[in-house]
């Protein structure tokens, strides 16, 4: 055999070399004749329409460009976003996929052209919203509503400068996208901004109906008001003995703030105990020993490209200093790829053998002196790069916050691993979630947290390229807190004293009522709440509320209006607001503020979700005028028929523009592939082929 081979062994490798020539050129065309996975099926409608690969590529992409031009449409509906669904896998996409058809079925979606003229809307949305955020926190004073559409036509242009940037940022997202292609996804999203609207205003008005909408909303009391805060009181309560603070921690520590008229609540989210270690991406940079040779090396390949193409021009000495971070980054990234192999081989390796539960490895009893430790980790990474590159870097740092628990709050104010974030393919899973991959499906679906098991795959990783790996040793479920310390002392004394506070002032209502009716005067009634702890008119440790005056009191909310610079959110509340409409139902909506001061109306009432007391001196009614209501008939009508559908929608249970209530009306079909069996490509595949695919309803 032997003899044969070297006998003809030119002929063998002839004819060897000559069909491995064939597989070369042959290899393109078989693989554009072999099928594209991303034709096939993925989803079925009802009505007879398929979603492919492809269909989910470019929902994906679509969603990518409106969180690169304006990321507020991804909101709530309720925040005057689309309300995308992305609680879990690819529901965004199914869910832009849905909508995008119902308003193309409706005939709202138009072409690329309708994205473009669309950007000057956008950016006055956003300036109106910006103009109102200023006004209600008194950063601008606006008189009229001519006022307000002069500050929001001169902040429009801004906004329209950044949003055409944005669209341009956005072009070349995908390879060939153009500038066409992104303004025709905004088309979309527009035509599916228009289907909300359309729904919106269905409710229809007569004359009559749409004065009394107007009445019920905008006719308001003109007051001057004055919220006394508990808390003002707080620190002349004296001091509870142990037994009254754990009795009043007792009382609420299964509470959340909504359960209770305090709005207290000490009930716990779920915290973790965590410890990490930091691939310092500056400090492996700064370490990384620099090698001329290498750096001349590269500047001469670079003079041997054509000057069009070459990536340093100049001289080598004029370009060493670019040569050289070029040179750092590359060196860096090489060090931490390899960095990253060995700590997940550290990780794999004391994992090999162990069964699982789920997602879940089954530790055994001796783990904790089989687990890998950080410290350990961070050597090994040390002495692996010494070994295998030569390289050296300074050991990684290791911090362990296993001293107290930590909430989803407490991480995002970690330095670093705060900021960090775990890249799941196309998603984003941020470090401060971490507590609740471990409470919820949706979390866990991203990313698999195990306490005792370190985080290697992947790792987490900041703006500035540092990379963490962590390692979750105890998990607390969320529920009522185990004692006052684990809430905090001085939280629960707090809240002790200033619910205290807010008794006194209670218990006291009614006298402070009668002094400001006396004098028709509201400092009276201050210096009286003021005096029950211990205070003085002429100067007390116990903050002065000031009064507001002329706030406009409204059956829905309270407006600063012309003299007040701001409303205390207290007094912006049903209690305070029912309490000045009880008291002037019977008031002659004309009655002038003469009439009134020689009968003045004082209103007294406790607000508990404030703990406070909201005291009030009604100047006159200021119901809504005729000019106004003309003036503001269009915005009344849209403002009402909002309401009613959103009344309607809560007694349904669901807007009818969800993920799932749009997946039940279109009889979504995920399309599921048997073992072994490719599913059909959408142009080829018929009723009798997709009798041999597994379906099965998945309504988001």
């Amino acid at each position: 055999m032997l003899k044969f081979i070297r006998k003809y062994q030119l002929i063998i490798l002839a004819i060897g070399g000559s069909l491995l020539m064939v597989v070369f050129l042959f290899e393109p065309i078989i693989g554009r004749l072999s099928p594209d996975s991303r034709k096939s099926v993925v989803a079925k409608l009802n009505d007879g329409t398929k979603f492919n690969g492809f269909d989910y590529q470019q929902a994906s992409f679509d969603l990518a460009v409106i969180k690169k031009v304006f990321p507020l449409l991804l909101l709530p509906i309720e925040q005057g976003g689309l309300g995308i669904d992305s609680a879990s896998g690819d529901a965004a996409e199914l869910h832009w996929l849905l909508l995008s058809k119902q308003a193309k079925d409706a005939g709202l979606v138009g072409e690329a052209g309708e994205g473009q003229n669309w950007i000057p809307t956008l950016a006055r949305r956003i300036a109106t919203v910006q103009v109102q955020q200023q006004a209600q926190q008194g950063l601008i004073f606006i008189s009229s509503q001519a006022e307000f559409a002069q500050a929001v036509s001169e902040l429009a242009p801004q906004y329209e400068g950044v949003l055409t940037r944005n669209v341009a940022l956005a072009t070349g997202m995908m390879r060939g996208t153009s500038q066409e292609d992104v303004y025709r996804t905004l088309a979309t999203a527009r035509g599916i901004d228009r289907l909300y609207r359309v729904f919106s205003t269905l409710p229809a008005f007569s004359d009559l109906g749409a004065i009394q909408a107007a009445k019920e909303r905008h006719d308001a009391v003109a007051v001057d008001a004055v919220l006394i805060k508990g808390e003002s009181f707080a620190n002349s309560i004296p001091i509870p003995s142990d037994a009254q603070l754990q009795t009043f921690f007792d009382q609420y520590k299964a509470d959340t703030p909504s359960d209770n008229d305090y709005a207290i609540g000490y009930t716990q989210p779920t915290r973790i105990k965590v410890g990490w270690l930091t691939l310092n991406k500056a400090q492996i940079e700064s370490g990384i020993e620099i090698n001329r040779v290498e750096l001349k090396k590269t500047w001469i390949v670079d003079h041997k490209l054509p000057k069009e193409q070459q990536k340093y021009p100049g001289d080598f000495d004029g370009e060493r200093a670019n040569i050289e971070d070029d040179f750092r980054t590359k060196r860096a990234f090489d060090l931490m790829f390899e960095a990253d192999k060995i700590l997940r081989s550290q990780t794999l390796q004391a994992i090999r053998g162990l069964s699982k539960d789920g997602d879940h490895f089954i530790l055994p009893d001796d783990w904790d002196t089989r687990r890998p430790t950080l410290e350990a980790m961070a050597q090994a990474v040390v002495d692996g790069l010494s070994q295998q590159l030569n390289a050296t870097i300074p050991l990684p740092v290791v911090e362990m916050h296993t001293d107290r628990w930590l909430s989803s709050m407490d991480i995002a104010q970690i330095p670093g691993f705060g900021q960090a974030s775990y890249r799941i393919g196309s998603r984003i899973f941020q470090t401060p979630f971490l507590p609740q991959a471990i409470e919820s499906e949706e979390a866990a679906a991203l990313l698999t947290v195990q306490p005792q098991i370190p985080l290697v795959d992947p790792a987490a990783e900041d703006d500035a390229g540092n990379r963490y790996y962590a390692i979750v040793y105890r998990v607390n479920p969320a529920g009522p807190a185990d004692s006052i310390d684990d809430v905090g002392r001085a939280v629960v004394l707090r809240d002790y004293r200033t619910v205290k506070g807010y008794e006194l002032l209670s218990e006291n209502l009614d006298s402070l009522i009668a002094q400001a009716q006396a004098s028709n005067d509201l400092n009276p009634a201050i210096d009286a709440a003021l005096s029950l702890a211990g205070g003085t008119a002429g100067g007390t440790d116990i903050f002065r509320p000031g009064i507001a005056r002329n706030l406009l009191v409204k059956r829905k909310n309270v407006d600063r209006g012309r003299l007040a610079t701001h409303v205390e959110s207290g007094l912006n509340t049903p209690d305070f607001r029912d309490a000045v409409f009880n008291q002037t139902e019977s008031l002659d909506e004309l009655a002038p503020p003469q009439a009134l001061a020689q009968s003045p109306i004082l209103v007294g009432v406790s607000i508990p979700s404030a703990k406070s007391i909201g005291l009030a001196k009604v100047i006159a009614p200021r119901p809504m005028t005729l000019q106004a209501f003309n003036a503001n008939i269009n915005k009344i009508l849209t403002t009402e028929s909002g309401t009613e559908i959103r009344e309607a929608m809560t007694e349904i249970g669901d807007s009818p523009f969800s993920l799932a209530s749009m997946s039940e009306r279109y009889g979504y079909t995920r399309v599921q592939k048997k073992k072994g069996v490719q599913a059909d490509p959408v142009d080829e595949s018929t009723d009798e082929e997709s009798e041999s695919e597994d379906s099965e309803n998945d309504a988001g």
